[in-house]
């Protein structure tokens, strides 16, 4: 008898942790992604489009919403299809044509450039039915990091419901028109090549 209880309360902490007490993550009925909305001709020169810097919350996989207090909290049941930042990189190399005299790149593509955009995302919320997205966004020189142009963009977009199918929508459109503004932005600050 003695031993049988031993046995069991030795047995007890392995057990235990055969058991999950955490829930099963929540499966999002859908998941967005950010696109680009136009292509551009080549670039005169290659361009570094690095990944937008942004909050940690605003930087992941889920989509934020902003209460009237301020709060931020995730939207149930939407997702972006993966890092909003890494696609709002991604949309904006993907508003070029590839192959001109001069492209839009990844840094890890490990190519030499003459100019770098680099971009912090201030905002990407819903508040109520409205998206917004803003972003500060400068091109420098990649060989002596002089400053070439600094702006701010900013997009917004009304869902067409209160549902968060339509608010995700509406973010998605957001967060592609701030790219899309970027690579605009990208067109008009380089310096044309003789």
């Amino acid at each position: 008898m003695r031993l049988s209880l031993i046995s069991v309360l030795a047995v007890a902490p392995v057990l235990s942790g055969c058991l999950s007490v955490l829930p099963e993550p929540a499966t999002p009925d859908a998941l967005y992604r950010v696109e680009a909305m136009q292509k551009y001709d080549g670039l005169s020169e290659h361009l570094i489009i690095r990944e937008p810097e942004a909050p940690r919350l605003m930087a992941g996989q889920g989509m934020v919403s902003e209460g009237a207090d301020g709060g931020l909290r995730l939207v149930p049941s939407v997702e972006w299809s993966g890092s909003a930042t890494r696609q709002i990189q991604l949309a904006m190399i993907d508003s070029f044509k590839v192959g001109e005299a001069g492209n839009a790149l990844l840094p890890e593509m490990g190519v030499s450039a003459a100019y770098e955009l680099g971009s912090q995302l201030k905002t990407l919320s819903l508040r109520g039915d409205t998206a917004r997205c803003v972003m500060t966004l400068s091109l420098v020189t990649t060989g002596d990091r002089r400053l070439v142009a600094l702006t701010e963009v900013s997009a917004s977009q009304t869902a067409d419901s209160d549902r968060n199918r339509d608010r995700a929508l509406a973010l998605r459109q957001a967060a592609s028109d701030c790219a899309a503004q970027a690579a605009q932005f990208a067109v008009n600050s380089m310096p044309v090549s003789d």
